[in-house]
């Protein structure tokens, strides 16, 4: 509601609030998932939770456009504001409540700063979030400079909006990766998808000249980036204990909103020195190193 009054202030406070909102429903949502769903069916459904991500993902914003184009500017605002209600609604309905499987076993931590060194002091929830972190890093590489550089090739901003719609549909394809991840484990299958999502990147850097060429490029990179999603957060409704869930829980969601500031924050100093290239050949080497931590993950994981 506060971006409707389309004010500097109205906006700095509605994001500030829009954040923190969405941080809370992110850790509660995931709270609710883990409560709901058997350990062992983890790496089961949450491809078909990744579906679902990606169909909102890629249907919000052209809704959104739409709305504001067609109907009213403050359209889109008002529709949101709805479906929090409704989602508010339906937590009421089912009586969300603190359940014997995210009860706390120990004494609780009153100082939410405490939970950061109980998390990185076991290393599969380091592990984990390393993970997460450089996925959405890659993810919002791709979501701000995939536009920029068809712009500036002279492909022109429909392809730069088709690459990332394109994208974001292969992220829908994940419940397909189900088989497979039971086939041949979380491990495997996550090492391709770093390994190649990184390897491809850095040869979109390289090859930026050739435009026709580093469209396919991308678009085998978004390929690769969806086999790690595949696993969504599997990795860590395994990897932490149950009387630890909410506290920690916490601490794993800020990998997206740390990732969102951190990268961008990086990537302009890279292109104050150098040219646009250098944001996927870096992307592209993160990718990489990360393809590396994979090996800790269990074998037996699927």
């Amino acid at each position: 509601l506060l971006f409707i009054h389309n004010e500097l202030w109205s906006f700095c406070a509605g994001m500030a609030l829009h954040l923190f909102a969405a941080s809370c429903i992110d850790v509660t949502l995931n709270l609710y998932w883990m409560e709901h769903v058997r350990r062992q069916d983890f790496g089961r459904v949450e491809p078909v939770r990744m579906f679902f991500l990606a169909f909102s993902w890629s249907l919000g914003p052209f809704l959104g456009v739409y709305l504001r184009n067609t109907i009213d500017p403050t359209a889109p605002f008002l529709v949101g504001t709805l479906v929090i209600i409704l989602l508010g609604g339906f937590f009421l309905y089912r009586s969300l409540s603190e359940s014997p499987a995210i009860t706390r076993k120990r004494a609780p931590i009153t100082n939410p700063f405490h939970y950061l060194p109980r998390f990185f002091s076991q290393p599969r929830l380091t592990l984990v979030y390393l993970l997460s972190g450089m996925r959405a890093g890659w993810w919002n590489m791709y979501f701000i400079y995939v536009p920029i550089f068809c712009v500036t090739a002279g492909l022109g901003e429909a392809m730069g909006g088709a690459l990332v719609s394109i994208a974001v549909s292969f992220v829908m394809m994940t419940p397909l990766m189900r088989g497979t991840l039971q086939r041949y484990g979380i491990r495997r299958v996550l090492w391709v998808g770093y390994a190649g999502a990184g390897s491809v990147t850095i040869f979109i850097g390289a090859f930026i000249g050739m435009p026709d060429l580093a469209v396919v490029l991308i678009l085998a990179a978004a390929l690769f980036a969806m086999l790690t999603d595949s696993v969504g957060n599997t990795l860590f409704y395994r990897a932490v204990r149950s009387w630890e869930r909410s506290a920690m829980a916490t601490v794993f969601m800020s990998y997206r909103p740390i990732s969102a500031l951190a990268f961008p924050g990086v990537y302009s100093g890279v292109l104050a020195i150098f040219p646009l290239p250098a944001v996927f050949i870096l992307t592209g080497a993160g990718m990489l190193a990360t393809s590396l931590m994979t090996r800790f993950i269990p074998a037996r994981m699927r």
